[in-house]
C-alpha cells in the first residue's frame, strides 16, 4: 500500500495517480478516528497545544486526540498542503482560525464529501487492479475509523472513550479479540 499511497505525489490527473490530499485523510481518519465528513470538515481551531479536539456527527462524543510524531506529521502535512494550494490558486485565507479549513480541494474550495468519495473509489479501484488488495479486501474511509479503534491501546473502556461511542456501538466498531485469564 505505501507504494500505492506514493502516487500521491505525482502530477493531479496524469495516469495511476491519485488524490494527494488522500494519504493525508486517510492517517488523520486513521489515527483520531474520524469519519470522512468529520476529517473533511477539520479546522485549524481544532489543534492546540494538547492535540486535535474531534468534531464528531451521529449523537459521537467529541474528545481531543493528544499529539504524537506521527499525528503531528499528518497535520503538518495537510496545512504545507492547503497553505500551497492556497498560495497557487490565490485564494485568500480566511482570518479565523475556525473558518480555515485543514483540508482542500486542488482549486482551492472545500473538498466535498462527493468529491473525496470519487477519489477514494478510484484510489481502491487501482489498488485492486494492481493486486494491492483483493477484491475481498476492499474497504472504505470508515473502516479507517473502525480499525483505528480496534488498534488503540487500552481497556474496553479506553477504547469507548477514543471512538465517543455508546457501549451497544461498540460491538460494530471494535474488532479486537480480548485476552482474558482462564477460569480459577
Amino acid at each position: 500500500m505505501p507504494a500505492l499511497l506514493e502516487r500521491a505525489g505525482r502530477k493531479a490527473r496524469t495516469e495511476c495517480s491519485i488524490a494527494p490530499y488522500l494519504p493525508i485523510v486517510m492517517e488523520l481518519g486513521y489515527l483520531c478516528r474520524l469519519r470522512g465528513i468529520e476529517t473533511l470538515t477539520l479546522t485549524e481551531a481544532q489543534a492546540d497545544d494538547v492535540g486535535i479536539r474531534t468534531q464528531r456527527r451521529k449523537g459521537s462524543r467529541d474528545n481531543v486526540v493528544r499529539w504524537n510524531p506521527r499525528l503531528r506529521a499528518a497535520w503538518d502535512a495537510a496545512t504545507a498542503y492547503r497553505c500551497g494550494i492556497i498560495e497557487r490558486t490565490t485564494h485568500i485565507t480566511p482570518l479565523r482560525a475556525e473558518d480555515r479549513l485543514v483540508i482542500l480541494a486542488g482549486h482551492g474550495e472545500p473538498l466535498t464529501k462527493s468529491g473525496l468519495d470519487t477519489a477514494w473509489q478510484r484510489f481502491i479501484k487501482l489498488a485492486t487492479e494492481e493486486k494491492v488488495i483483493t477484491a475481498d479486501q476492499r474497504f472504505g474511509l470508515h473502516d479507517l475509523k473502525r480499525k483505528g479503534g480496534s488498534d488503540t491501546p487500552g481497556t474496553f473502556a479506553e477504547k469507548q472513550q477514543a471512538l465517543g461511542l455508546t457501549e451497544q456501538m461498540m460491538k460494530t466498531y471494535d474488532k479486537s479479540v480480548p485476552e482474558v485469564a482462564p477460569s480459577a
